[in-house]
């Protein structure tokens, strides 16, 4: 990229938190930013940079990072709206996907997705999905930032696994592949990263999730996961486990700075303090939920900020 200015009425960075530059432009420069400052100053300091762009009404600040998404699944705005989210998935998303989620299903979901993204000032995603080769690839080719997540589940779909296997061995399964398409795919990709992404503890089970923690731990990648969703899933998990699915978490110790722990509406004043301390990273954005839900999942978030989690 060659030299040039951007000027803006309003210029925010990133650091120090809390400044806005009025009528300021910064010259970039082989996409790095070599300078900011005030733009009547531009023309006497870089005199023969060509201004590229300016607008006396915009803001000009750092691309935006949406924490969390199933891209492909704009495909599916719509469907079955206003429920709670396991006659939700089991009733109509699971089945929808069943029959529609291919590879170009996720090729052309994730173009959309990135169209509307970038229209919005979304420059990085972090995405959990099956058929993760072609999200990599899809966002690499629209020059767009993202974590593609090598999705793994304890039931088959048209990308991985076999009704005839056990959860665990459709974990596997899925970690396998993921791990030939980090290799084969992602390493050529330069603004690609690979996440480990079991989708959820109630879809992988305590020996899924420790076995998607070992390898994220082995490879020093993030462990994005949806957790404490609904109060369903917590209470469920407790008959079972008789602890909530943080604590089990915990227990296989993968509670850490890598944890991108999702939604997590269901969170007590002592789970909000354990990750604080141990620098987790909580997605907070709620597509459908109970009312209760989201009630919950807005009071809790203002705890946890407060407390210093890094909420997105």
């Amino acid at each position: 990229m060659p030299r040039q200015v951007l000027s803006a009425g309003w210029v925010v960075p990133i650091v120090p938190s809390g400044l806005v530059l009025e009528d300021h432009s910064i010259v970039v420069e082989d996409e790095k930013i070599l300078d900011i400052l005030p733009t009547k100053e531009v023309a006497s300091k870089y005199p023969d940079v060509p201004v590229a762009f300016s607008s006396s009404t915009s803001v000009l600040l750092p691309g935006f990072v949406n924490c969390h998404t199933h891209s492909a699944m704009t495909l599916l705005r719509g469907l079955a709206d206003d429920l709670e989210l396991m006659p939700w998935l089991n009733n109509h998303i699971w089945p929808a996907e069943g029959k529609f989620a291919g590879a170009e299903f996720v090729e052309d979901g994730t173009r959309v997705a990135m169209a509307e993204m970038i229209k919005g000032g979304t420059t990085c995603f972090n995405d959990m999905y099956f058929f993760p080769s072609e999200i990599a690839k899809v966002a690499d080719e629209g020059g767009m930032r993202a974590f593609v997540g090598l999705i793994c589940i304890g039931f088959p779909s048209s990308y991985c696994g076999s009704p005839e296997k056990s959860m665990e061995e459709n974990i596997k399964a899925y970690i396998g592949k993921g791990m030939e398409i980090r290799e084969q795919v992602m390493a050529k990709l330069t603004r690609v990263r690979p996440t480990i992404a079991p989708h959820a503890p109630y879809t992988c089970g305590e020996e899924g999730m420790k076995y998607a923690g070992e390898k994220a731990k082995e490879l020093g990648l993030p462990f994005h996961i949806h957790l404490h969703e609904t109060s369903g899933e917590c209470s469920d998990w407790m008959e079972n486990k008789t602890e909530r699915p943080l604590k089990t978490l915990e227990r296989l110790g993968l509670v850490d700075e890598r944890l991108v722990a999702v939604h997590m509406t269901q969170l007590d004043d002592d789970e909000i303090e354990l990750l604080a301390k141990r620098g987790v990273r909580k997605e907070a954005k709620r597509r459908r939920a109970c009312a209760e839900d989201g009630k919950v999942g807005r009071r809790r978030r203002g705890g946890a900020r407060r407390e210093g989690v890094d909420v997105a």
